[in-house]
């Protein structure tokens, strides 16, 4: 059984032309799959729209072996970076390897190396995560060919490696199968035409396999310039689960850390030095779907997915209103790139988008769990998960499912009411602060006239801070009651503890998720949650909307979570990221669980 590695180099040879052949990509992926799990590299070493001096695409591998000791043993003198034609089969084999790459290997981080592809004598290239392996599209069962490879990478790249020795070359599992005659492309197509300037635009909420598409088809068509506008703000609003979109400065990271890690790209600062013929890359914020890309003269080419190329041609129009140059629309098309996708019914298939990401972050652990604290008063012998979300957000539904695999579920609602029953402290303070006239004939506060006096006039921002301050001290004194009392009742053999789950709707605003060791919320989009509301409660849209303002935002409390649920979608569904929450907070709740450990599988 071969051993594997977090990470390696797979160097391919063959032309694009017989890469794209048959089903040499699927038994190439077939066997790096069984020797990477988190990050692969992938070289490509024959892009050249000419053949070599044979006429021939497809040299045998003693010809390859000896252009790559060429390449092994570069002279620093030549000229390094020089531009040069490119075959249009790149194309096809990006589509074609990302796509195999996100059918088959989930979790695997696949970066295809652009920096070789229209390039001659490239310079040497840096890694910007190490690799512990390498693999070739060669029988590389000999020690000649082993060493050769360990010398190429070495000469043209500069990386990290966990390993004090050269780099193992691994030997693909499924060489035998791969067929690499191609005689439909003896003779060269014409060379792919750069396009200048390129703008291309979009949420990029995750460098996922069609964002790595676009990305990559941008690059190769631009000649000096890459413009990307990023969504953010209002342009957000409607994406679903948009909650969980990474903020507009880590989403700008994570792309210029892409291109930066494949091809000879800089970005504009002044200390900065780059490579020569390296492309400039301006990343900027947009709020309106056009952006810099209707405005800027020095545009050739735009870059679009075949569900966006409507808004290349709204761009144009734009374009054309502003007195400038229309842009010629390159369209990638390809199933990695659709975005019409049932996300209820969503699985790890090559057809992926950020929408299905988020999707699939629902009952995940975000962030590290609360550290208890000589301060954070955290009762003792229970995990406390502290569960809200807005009105309507289906948070209560949420608290059943979770009493039904076996939960205690601590309604703060219902303790809110016990608070400040008659002969309790609580009780006093509020009609203190109240008025006598909030007691009823039985001597309990109505809390009709208690609401009336709180929310009438203009002082019921001041009446409802005053009643907080004097009822949320009372509700969590009675919920680490109620937490105690579990802990002493606790028989479970399954879990080392018990799970009282804190259904709280102000559990934020009240400062109770400082002894939770997690927060659980639910979220629906403000137009599901005034809709609910409207039906529930019969009230008017305005009147749902008034009550949905009062409160905090989704984001807010989303910044908080550690789990985050949404019953946006069919019963069945959410029970199903009910349960799947459930089995991941059973896994960590073992005694042995680590997050940082965790969180490195979690990549894998």
């Amino acid at each position: 059984m071969l051993k594997m590695h977090r990470s390696g180099i797979l160097v391919l040879t063959k032309h694009v032309s017989s890469l794209c052949h048959g089903d040499v990509v699927k038994h190439i992926v077939a066997g790096v799959k069984k020797v990477v799990s988190s990050t692969l590299y992938v070289h490509v070493e024959n892009a050249s729209s000419k053949s070599n001096a044979c006429g021939d695409f497809n040299p045998n591998d003693a010809d390859i072996l000896s252009r790559l000791l060429q390449g092994a043993e570069k002279v620093d003198v030549q000229p390094k970076n020089v531009p040069e034609e490119f075959s249009p089969d790149v194309f096809p084999f990006l589509w074609k390897f990302y796509s195999e790459a996100a059918s088959q290997c989930h979790g695997l981080d696949v970066n295809i190396l652009l920096h070789t592809v229209g390039c001659k004598n490239p310079a040497k290239h840096q890694l910007y995560r190490p690799i512990q392996c390498i693999m070739a599209d060669l029988d590389s069962r000999s020690q000649e060919v082993c060493q050769l490879l360990q010398k190429f990478v070495s000469s043209n790249y500069n990386y990290e490696s966990p390993v004090d020795h050269k780099l193992p070359v691994i030997e693909i599992a499924d060489y035998s199968k791969m067929d690499f005659s191609n005689t439909t492309n003896s003779s060269p197509k014409q060379p792919c035409n750069r396009k200048g300037s390129i703008v291309l635009g979009g949420t990029f909420d995750h460098v996922h396999t069609g964002h790595k598409l676009l990305l990559s088809e941008a690059t190769l068509l631009a000649d000096k310039r890459i413009l990307i506008g990023i969504t953010d703000a209002g342009l957000l609003k409607r994406k679903i689960l948009s909650e969980l979109i990474k903020p507009w400065e880590q989403r700008k990271i994570q792309v210029e850390h892409f291109l930066r890690d494949i091809a000879n790209i800089y970005v504009n600062q002044p200390s900065e030095k780059h490579p020569a013929n390296s492309k400039l890359l301006e990343i900027v914020q947009i709020e309106d779907p056009i952006g810099p890309a209707g405005t800027d003269p020095n545009l050739q080419c735009i870059v679009v997915s075949k569900e966006t190329e409507k808004g290349g041609h709204v761009v144009n129009e734009e374009r054309l209103k502003n007195g400038l140059n229309p842009l010629y629309v390159h369209v990638i098309t390809g199933g990695v790139l659709d975005t019409d996708v049932d996300l209820s019914k969503s699985t790890n298939e090559s057809k992926v988008s950020s929408s299905t990401l988020r999707f699939a972050m629902l009952g995940t652990l975000l962030r590290a769990p609360n550290t208890r604290t000589s301060t954070s008063n955290h009762p003792e012998g229970a995990y406390v998960i502290g569960l809200t979300g807005g009105i309507a957000s289906g948070k209560t539904a949420i608290g059943q499912r979770l009493a039904k695999l076996g939960a205690t579920v601590i309604d703060c609602d219902k303790l809110g009411h016990k608070a400040y029953e008659p002969g309790t402290l609580t009780f006093e303070k509020v009609v203190k602060r109240f008025g006598s006239d909030i007691v009823d004939k039985s001597g309990a506060i109505n809390r009709g006239i208690l609401a009336s006096k709180v929310f009438s006039g203009d002082d019921k921002k001041t009446n409802l801070q005053d009643l907080n301050h004097i009822v949320w001290p009372e509700i969590e004194r009675l919920a680490k009651i109620a937490i105690t009392e579990t802990v002493g009742q606790h028989q479970s053999q399954k879990l080392p503890k018990p799970v009282c789950i804190l259904d709280a709707a102000v559990l934020l605003e009240a400062g109770w998720d400082k002894f939770t060791e997690e927060v659980w919320v639910s979220v629906v989009p403000p137009s599901e949650a005034v809709k609910r509301v409207m039906e529930r409660d019969g009230r008017t849209e305005e009147d749902a909307e008034n009550r949905l303002r009062s409160q905090i935002t989704n984001a807010e409390r989303v910044k908080k979570a550690h789990v985050v649920l949404s019953t946006l979608w069919a019963p069945e569904v959410t029970q199903k990221q009910v349960e799947k929450a459930w089995t991941l907070l059973s896994q960590r709740m073992q005694p042995d669980w680590n997050y940082t450990e965790a969180t490195e599988e979690s990549k894998l």
